[in-house]
């Protein structure tokens, strides 16, 4: 298994196999028996003043789903609407060695 994580300049995951390398906190480790990588959703939401999410009015495993559900608000509302990422984790274990 070869995989590839840039989150940012400064934080680069690279897994190759069974090993773990990035660039914060211990540059190496092996991931902790029965580690999940995270699945990645796409929450539609709704904005108030300041960019601050009032509500979440659906959350999907693929973006274009999401790109179809704001599609389907008028233009007025999704003015007033984003699509946010987020990364779900199944254990705490697997979130604790991820951040």
């Amino acid at each position: 298994m070869f995989e590839l994580d840039v989150q940012s300049l400064r934080r680069i995951r690279l897994r190759f196999g069974s090993w773990h390398f990035r660039t914060w906190r211990s540059y190496w480790m092996r991931p902790p028996k029965g580690y999940r990588s995270p699945e990645t959703i796409y929450e539609v939401v709704l904005l108030g003043e300041d960019n601050y999410v009032i509500a979440q009015l659906g959350a999907f495993f693929d973006l274009g789903t999401a790109e179809r559900c704001l599609a389907q608000y008028d233009a007025a509302r999704r003015d007033r609407m984003a699509i946010n990422y987020v990364s779900v984790h199944s254990r705490l274990e697997d979130w604790e060695f991820d951040r």
